[in-house]
């Protein structure tokens, strides 16, 4: 699959034809079908094993952390060094949305819980008094993922040196907007509710 994901990647979903994918494989047709019904289906099969290496543990992983602003750090964070570390991800992303079926379907709920969980985070930061923005958390969610996913079109994928930067970058300007200040502040919040 890896070589196929980097021949969609390199021309496109549309473009990339089966006969592209049989020959950077070196097999024919037939094999090709016997284990995927269609240049689709290997485009989904693609796009949830990559779900499942790197998606799905962030996830778990984010779920796993009580206190929803130490949870909200580590998502904004993590999901940029996700997005900045995986290109192919502007293809899976952006191209799945225009691909509306059953393998659609089943994509959007896996990415769809992504999005509930930054919105229960947020959700529970208003509860808290801890996010001063009068904003609904759907929305606060997708401009949050919608900004983060949108690197994939501006980012230099060559360049790492700046990374944690990058980062960091991200963090700070989610939680400035949110919290209405300073991130480095937060000490001094975490006094004030402790």
């Amino acid at each position: 699959m890896k070589i196929s994901l980097e021949i969609f990647n390199e021309n496109g979903y549309a473009a990339t034809s089966i006969d592209d994918i049989c020959k950077a494989l070196a097999i024919n047709r037939p094999v090709l079908y016997y284990h995927f019904k269609s240049k689709r289906d290997l485009f989904f099969s693609i796009h949830k094993a990559h779900i499942e290496r790197t998606l799905l543990p962030y996830m778990e992983n984010a779920s796993k952390i009580k206190d929803p602003l130490d949870r909200l750090t580590f998502m904004v964070k993590e999901f940029t060094r996700m997005i900045s570390n995986y290109p192919e991800l502007r293809l899976l992303i952006h191209e799945t949305m225009s691909l509306k079926d059953d393998y659609f379907t089943e994509v959007k709920l896996i990415w769809k819980k992504h999005y509930l969980l930054l919105k229960q985070t947020i959700f529970e930061l208003q509860q808290l008094k801890t996010i001063q923005a009068k904003i609904k958390p759907s929305w606060a969610s997708l401009f949050v993922l919608g900004m983060i996913t949108w690197m994939t079109f501006w980012l230099d994928f060559s360049r790492k040196e700046n990374q944690e930067e990058l980062y960091e970058a991200a963090k700070d300007f989610v939680l400035t907007g949110l919290l209405g200040k300073n991130p480095e502040k937060r000490e001094n919040l975490a006094n004030r509710q402790g």
